[in-house]
């Protein structure tokens, strides 16, 4: 989601059209756009709304970072609130790309081939989104002496470490921050199905979303999860995220075809709920703030990861649909630029955190400047040589198999026509398929003797 990709990341760009249409894009932004029509002031800012979730991952991928140093801010679980941001991102703007491509597809009439090389398209981007960068750490971890693969890796038996079991997503072979991936793409397979059923129930897509916030919020509040668990503890962040994206794009869609402008008063009281919404996010995951400052948590308290999707969902779509000062900060080209390489960041920084020279330094500034600096150096080497050529890959996929949908189309247009063309003289007779699309009489001519 090809120009000049500048960035390869998974948030997308949504480019302004003439008709106020949002076009999202996965895996690059900041593309220049065609000449377009003058269009509201609502569509101009679109490009900058999507900026800003760069920032978030960029952001949470310094807190795993900071989590895993064993030496910063151990008092708190950042990690985990980190792991929980990139769980929401992934399906918030999976979720939403899907939709408005099947939204278009649905209104096209497309045919199950039309449907079928699209999904076959979502597929291949997230493999080569994920799955080559993953399959080079295997590797080059079962390459590794045990004691390395101990030591940056944090296997407790390197000496049973099985490259097909890591590859092939083996429960007990999830190993340091790789269990994540394994969750990550099985939610992929729930996605289209999600999408597929909000759009088929047309007018009533709301109804399920108000048991199904019900059942995120319980499990928030009352399911124990923690790292290097299967996907059905962690499954309602997942969910959060995805009806996040719906509402958006219902609301968006909906402020469009009314050309809903929000008043003042209601800006104050969208900015209220998005200001409390963000205050008890970051007051649960600095166990403190707010609950200390106006009124302690009303929520059960649950060991585990601290329940937050729903809250980051709620200023995630605010931002987007209002953008403010938050979102402006979160655009901040550095933290844009650690969301660009976040994948890098989230495998590699064990192999940067946990050397022995790094860890040995005597000043505390210097093993925190050390520790930053070459992890986004070698981040920054991984994102160039492993994850923006497997980007252009995927970009080559996906116009392959636009041109093989777009071949077979016409071929079946050829072929249809061909059988229509009854000579004269030659006795020919149309096929069933011809007889099936239109009756027709036929002139038979017995053959010259």
């Amino acid at each position: 989601m090809t120009q000049a990709p500048a960035d390869e990341s998974e948030t997308a760009t949504l480019l302004s059209s003439a008709q106020h249409d949002l076009e999202a894009q996965t895996d690059t932004k900041d593309g220049q756009s065609p000449a377009l029509k003058k269009v509201p002031k609502t569509a101009t800012a679109a490009p900058s709304k999507i900026l800003f979730l760069d920032g978030v991952r960029g952001l949470a991928a310094l807190m795993v970072v900071t989590q895993h140093s064993h030496e910063y801010m151990q008092d708190l679980n950042l990690g985990a609130c980190a792991v929980d941001a990139f769980f929401v991102l992934s399906s918030f703007l999976l979720t939403m790309l899907f939709m408005r491509k099947s939204e278009k597809l649905l209104a096209q009439g497309a045919s199950y081939r039309k449907w079928g090389f699209t999904l076959a398209d979502y597929f291949s981007k997230r493999f080569f989104r994920v799955y080559p960068l993953f399959a080079l750490v295997a590797t080059v971890l079962w390459m590794l002496p045990d004691e390395a693969k101990h030591r940056f890796y944090l296997i407790d038996s390197p000496e049973s470490y099985d490259l097909f079991k890591v590859l092939t997503f083996d429960f007990h072979s999830r190993y340091f921050v790789l269990w994540t991936l394994p969750l990550e793409i099985s939610y992929y397979f729930f996605i289209p199905v999600l999408v597929l059923g909000v759009l088929r129930l047309r007018r009533l897509w709301w109804v399920p979303f108000i048991p199904a916030y019900g059942w995120v919020v319980y499990e928030g509040w009352y399911t124990y999860r923690w790292d290097h668990m299967p996907l059905s503890p962690h499954a309602p962040t997942f969910v959060a995220g995805s009806m996040a994206a719906v509402l958006f794009v219902k609301f968006e869609t909906w402020m469009k075809e009314t050309r809903f402008e929000f008043t003042g008063r209601q800006i104050r009281a969208v900015r209220a709920v998005e200001f409390s919404a963000l205050s008890i996010l970051l007051s649960l995951s600095f166990r403190g703030l707010f609950f200390h400052w106006v009124h302690g948590n009303v929520a059960p308290t649950t060991p585990g990861f601290p329940f937050i999707s729903v809250l980051l969902t709620v200023v995630l779509v605010v931002e987007m649909l209002l953008p403010s000062g938050l979102s402006s900060l979160l655009e901040w080209s550095a933290l844009r630029y650690c969301g660009k390489v976040s994948f890098s960041i989230y495998l590699l920084h064990g192999f940067v955190i946990y050397n022995h020279g790094v860890k040995t330094q005597p000043s505390y500034y210097d093993r925190m400047f050390l520790r930053l600096g070459l992890t986004l150096m070698l981040a920054t080497v991984s994102y160039h040589l492993v994850e923006y050529p497997s980007q252009l890959l995927a970009q080559r996929t996906t116009r392959y198999l636009a041109k093989q949908e777009l071949q077979g189309s016409t071929e079946a247009v050829h072929s249809i026509q061909s059988k229509d063309r009854i000579v004269e003289g030659t006795g020919e007779v149309p096929s069933l398929l011809v007889y099936c699309r239109k009756p027709s009489f036929v002139k038979r001519t017995p053959p010259i003797a």
